[in-house]
Formats: C-alpha cells, sequence, structure tokens
C-alpha cells in the first residue's frame, strides 16, 4: 500500500476479497501472530468478510510485545 487512502478503498477491498474467495478451495487455518494484526482484524470487520473456509487462529502475540521487559533488558 502506498498511500493510507488504499486503506479505505471499497473496490480494492471487495476485489481483494473476491480473489481470496476464488482462490480458497479447502479449508485453511491462518494464525495472526501479532495482537495487533488481531486487532485490526477484528476492528475493521476481515474476520466477518473471508471465506467461511477460512479460520483465523489468534496467536501467542509477537516477541518483543510477550517478552518481558527484563529479559530484554538482560539482552541488552
Amino acid at each position: 500500500m502506498k498511500y493510507l487512502d488504499e486503506f479505505a478503498d471499497p473496490d480494492l477491498a471487495r476485489r481483494v476479497l473476491d480473489e481470496i474467495a476464488a482462490t480458497t478451495t479447502r479449508p485453511w487455518s491462518i494464525m495472526e501472530v501479532c495482537g495487533g494484526q488481531t486487532h485490526s482484524i477484528i476492528r475493521h470487520g476481515i474476520d466477518q468478510l473471508l471465506p467461511e473456509e477460512i479460520r483465523l487462529v489468534h496467536g501467542p502475540g509477537c516477541p518483543v510485545c510477550m517478552t518481558p521487559l527484563e529479559t530484554i533488558d538482560r539482552a541488552l
């Protein structure tokens, strides 16, 4: 995405969703690793727009967000 306004382009979103639906020929499980990804997917309703064959699995969180500060301090 080159420009922020591409994030709010309903025609582009529909084309991408149509392509995802056409490509989905079997069940898929996709894990979002980062909590920020999960938040954006849920906030914008993307999970509701995906084909039912795609199951989103909420992951453990990204290593940076999930690593205790004490561990990062020791590493530094």
